[in-house]
Formats: C-alpha cells, sequence, structure tokens
C-alpha cells in the first residue's frame, strides 16, 4: 500500500510539473530553498522510483507541498 501511494504521489510530482511547464531544475532550487540539496540525477530517480528511503520521501512530500502552493498561488484548476 505504501508503494502505491508513493507511486501516485511521483506521479503527481511529475503531471503538476508538466502542467505548469515548470522544470525538474526549477524544482530542484525550490527544494534548496526547503533546505533539501538534491541534483537532477537525484530528483530524476526519485520520480522514476528507482531511488528510495527517507530522504527521497523528503523530497516527494516537499515537492508535493512546493507545487501545490505554486498552483494555490497562480490559480491553477486541476
Amino acid at each position: 500500500m505504501r508503494d502505491e501511494r508513493l507511486r501516485e504521489e511521483r506521479d503527481r510530482i511529475r503531471m503538476m510539473l508538466y502542467r505548469n511547464t515548470l522544470t525538474n531544475a526549477w524544482l530542484i532550487n525550490r527544494l534548496e530553498e526547503k533546505g533539501i540539496n538534491t541534483e537532477k540525477s537525484e530528483l530524476s530517480s526519485v520520480l522514476r522510483g528507482v531511488r528510495k528511503g527517507a530522504k527521497a520521501e523528503s523530497i516527494i512530500k516537499a515537492s508535493i507541498e512546493i507545487l501545490d502552493f505554486y498552483e494555490k498561488a497562480m490559480g491553477v484548476s486541476r
């Protein structure tokens, strides 16, 4: 069940980036502002489900928070 939830969250992040024409680089910069240091290859591995663990889960959680805030601020309809 937990793996299914993480897969859905990863898919949601990819969809939100696509819907808002945002890049992984943009998200990496926002993550760094929240104190989470990552790089393109690590973020890509997390979003593909290749990288797992506590850091991957913190990246996923923070990414959703960032993107939810962005969409709310921009008035994006889901």
